[in-house]
């Protein structure tokens, strides 16, 4: 293989595949070639925007947004556990465009965009020009990258400004330019500043800059810029303490941290996922883990031949640590706190997409005489991958369908109605669409009877768990029907012991699915009767 490389495959990822002229023409269609790959980028997470409802995670974002900047920096510390960069900007915007879900989208759309052309720059300085463009195609074409470029969280501004530190940073070890230096400190402030995971790209930049061949001069720059962070920083680090406190103390809702995790995030950075019943962006897949190795099988292949084919430790340093540090950073965290969610990933696209697009080139180089023909062939294969999930991102109906809960609701709800929302922060979303006036009641599964509750038009009552019997046959005289609001993670079990508390005092009518968002309609036994035995 190490033949191969020497002779066929760095001058293809240097210039991309093709004789001298191809090469001559390569400058003035380069230009048109990075243009039309951003405008399908931009197509791709523009498209539709706001066609499908918002899920609970982006209803939380809008709700925060709409806060002045002083409240949303003391609810992040109180309730949160992610920076406030996101939340400030959809600030603005909502003040600026309102929250429609296309609005509050807008900024994460953007920001994805904006990494798919620091992904060509990067990709360009280190491989090469048809390396960038590959590398910035396969960004925009990326279901997974473009799902998050949907998703009006902080994921893309992360991806945006973790890349931007890398690029910018590469270009300082480089060049040694201040400039160069000042703009590694400022994105890397940036990427903090939208999520804590940025923390693990100073790993990876740490073993760049000290690793062998290191160069005193710019070890010293280095260490020069992360103290002027640190200074910088200082003073949100109560805020990031208060909110590790507060996320050490959420109940455990995401799924176990195991292989199979590991395997849904490679085939989510590899095609999108979904298909092949192998995870989502939302949900664990299904796929036996003896099944998933060799349907991933090019997406560890490829990756291996492209770090392979790279000239230079410094650009394997860059790009695996880039990639793989945040990953077995949080892998081995999780072994004890559980924080391994697939689409915290997003920002390692990048890398990943740039040793892909070197091991492309490479292996389609491998044969000097169908070069063309074989890169071609890589490149098919891929598309049959990843096309079924691009297909599922706009023809497959919402994950949390909010919207269609709430204007079922609306279509049939009563005046005296009584909404009871099943966990309690379900009424977020269902309010961004549902401005009724009924009575509103929150629970939590681990705690049925346990309830903050709305006992009249704006009354609210702490009632504990003792008091459950009472309050259930308050509520159903009160409210001639009850509307139960329910989402994950209640499961099952804890629907039916909530069926089983009502059951003597109110009678289910219907259920309904609306895509991981229940409703279920109960009409009180006890309407208008005294309270008690």
């Amino acid at each position: 293989m190490k033949a191969v490389r020497i002779v066929g495959v760095q001058p293809v990822l240097a210039t991309g595949w093709g004789s001298p002229t191809r090469r001559r023409l390569e400058a003035v269609a380069l230009p048109l070639a990075v243009a039309g790959v951003l405008l399908l980028a931009a197509l791709l997470r523009l498209w539709d925007l706001g066609g499908k409802s918002l899920w609970f995670d982006e209803a939380f974002s809008v709700f925060v947004a709409q806060q002045s900047p002083g409240e949303i920096l003391r609810l992040l510390r109180a309730q949160e556990s992610h920076p406030p960069l996101h939340y400030l900007v959809l600030h603005v915007v909502i003040s600026l465009f309102g929250k429609s879900e296309a609005a509050v989208r807008l900024p994460s759309a953007l920001a994805s965009v904006g990494s798919v052309l620091l992904t060509f720059l990067l990709a360009r300085r280190l491989l090469g020009r048809g390396a960038g463009v590959l590398a910035s195609l396969l960004l925009a074409l990326s279901p997974f990258h473009i799902t998050s470029g949907r998703d009006a969280r902080m994921y893309p501004f992360l991806t945006l400004f973790a890349l931007a530190s890398m690029y910018s940073l590469w270009l300082a070890i480089e060049e040694g330019r201040p400039r160069h230096w000042i703009a590694y400190a400022g994105t890397t402030l940036l990427a903090l500043a939208s999520h804590h995971f940025a923390f693990l790209l100073l790993p990876a930049q740490g073993l760049l800059i000290l690793g062998p061949g290191r160069s005193p001069q710019v070890a010293r720059k280095w260490l020069w810029a992360l103290l002027a962070m640190t200074v910088l920083y200082l003073p949100y680090v109560p805020s990031l303490v208060s909110q590790m406190r507060v996320a050490r103390n959420w109940p455990d809702i995401r799924p176990p941290f195991n292989v199979g995790a590991v395997t849904d995030l490679l085939g989510l950075l590899g095609y999108g996922g979904g298909s092949f019943a192998m995870g989502t962006y939302f949900h664990r897949g299904l796929l036996p883990l003896a099944q998933r190795l060799p349907l991933l099988l090019p997406f560890v292949l490829l990756p291996a031949v492209g770090v392979a084919a790279l000239d230079g430790w410094r650009k394997r340093v860059l790009l695996l640590g880039y990639w793989l540090v945040p990953i077995a950073a949080v892998s081995i965290v999780s072994l004890r706190w559980n924080i391994f969610y697939e689409r915290y990933f997003s920002f390692v696209l990048p890398p990943f997409a740039i040793v892909m697009a070197a091991g492309v080139l490479a292996a389609g180089g491998a044969w000097p005489r169908i070069s063309r023909i074989a890169t071609a062939a890589i490149l098919l294969i891929l598309t049959a991958y990843t096309a079924p999930a691009l297909a599922d991102l706009y023809r497959a109906p919402a994950p949390y369908n909010w919207r269609a809960a709430a204007q079922h609701v609306a279509g049939r709800v009563r005046p005296r109605d009584l909404l009871l929302f099943i966990p309690a922060y379900g009424r977020i979303p269902f309010d961004y669409y549902y401005r009724g006036p009924q009575a509103r009641v929150t629970l939590n599964p681990k705690r049925v009877l346990g309830a903050k509750v709305a006992l009249g038009d704006s009354a609210t009552a702490e009632v504990r768990a003792d008091q459950g019997t009472v309050l259930i046959a308050t509520l159903a005289q009160r409210h001639p029907r009850l509307w139960i609001i329910a989402t994950l993670p209640i499961g099952y079990e804890a629907r039916k012991e909530v069926g089983r508390v009502l059951a003597p005092y109110f009678r289910e009518v219907e259920g309904l699915d609306f895509g991981g968002v229940f409703t279920f309609l109960w009409e009180s036994r006890r309407y208008a009767r005294p309270v008690g035995p």
